[in-house]
């Protein structure tokens, strides 16, 4: 890890210059504060309430620490929170509810047999928790993604009006939300890989494979992933529009 850890930071240093470091001091920072979240919550805090104070820390040095131009880093921020905020209450709250994903699988009751499980946490906010901190990032580098370019594009033609920007932005965000599912993808079938192959080797049948606990719970979360990226693009080329409109008049 220390090797890694250098190298990375070798990397950060080589490609980016000196904002390599910023960025490197952002990733310690981001890891600090999710330890501090973790250890809160499992001392009694109200999970949801330290996921809501771990998101806009995390935001705000992932976005505002990495990005030097302005209009990007608020359009960014503000079009992060409110797709978290939303997908909280219209989606991850219910389907939590409703999915029933939370906990344990029945593959860990030997492993937990000895072990008491009233602990005084509510395991359904820890899932809300977890699914919110998986979406962040997807999700914040999306709407960077979308504001940088169109920024960029604003550089060489300042006068362009709200509905072309806008189609620009959505132009831009058709091939960065295939990107992210497949990254989101990739990722959730490596992490799972092993166990299901396990599965498989246990003769486990297909249905109850593709309706196992974990696997469901962590399908949910990719595809809420996938709907805050695709919400992202359209939130993000309007609020661009909205904040330069005070600059251009």
């Amino acid at each position: 890890m220390m090797l890694l850890t250098g190298i990375l930071l070798i990397l950060l240093v080589l490609v980016c210059g000196w904002q390599g470091l910023t960025i490197f001091f952002s990733l310690g920072l981001n890891f600090v504060v999710i330890i501090l979240a973790l250890v809160l919550v499992a001392g009694g805090f109200e999970p949801l309430i330290v996921s809501g104070l771990l998101s806009l820390i995390l935001l705000a040095t992932s976005i505002f620490m990495n990005t030097k131009q302005p209009l990007t880093a608020k359009t960014a921020f503000v079009t992060s929170l409110i797709v978290v905020v939303g997908l909280l209450l219209i989606i991850i709250v219910p389907l939590s509810q409703l999915a029933a994903t939370y906990g344990f699988g029945a593959e860990d009751a030997e492993e937990i047999e000895g072990f008491g499980l009233a602990i005084g946490l509510s395991f359904q906010k820890i899932s809300i928790m977890m699914i919110i901190l998986g979406s962040l990032g997807a999700i914040a580098e999306t709407s960077i993604a979308v504001a940088s370019g169109l920024v960029e594009i604003l550089e060489y033609d300042a006068q362009m009006g709200p509905k072309q920007l806008f189609k620009a932005g959505i132009a831009i965000g058709e091939k960065i939300i295939a990107t992210a599912f497949n990254t989101l993808f990739f990722s959730f079938f490596g992490s799972f890989l092993s166990l299901t192959m396990w599965f498989i080797q246990l003769g486990y049948p297909i249905s109850k494979i593709v309706n196992h606990k974990i696997l469901i719970g962590e399908g949910l979360a990719l595809l809420i992933g996938v709907i805050g990226v695709i919400a992202t693009v359209p939130l993000t080329s309007w609020l661009l529009n909205y904040f330069r409109k005070p600059k251009d008049e």
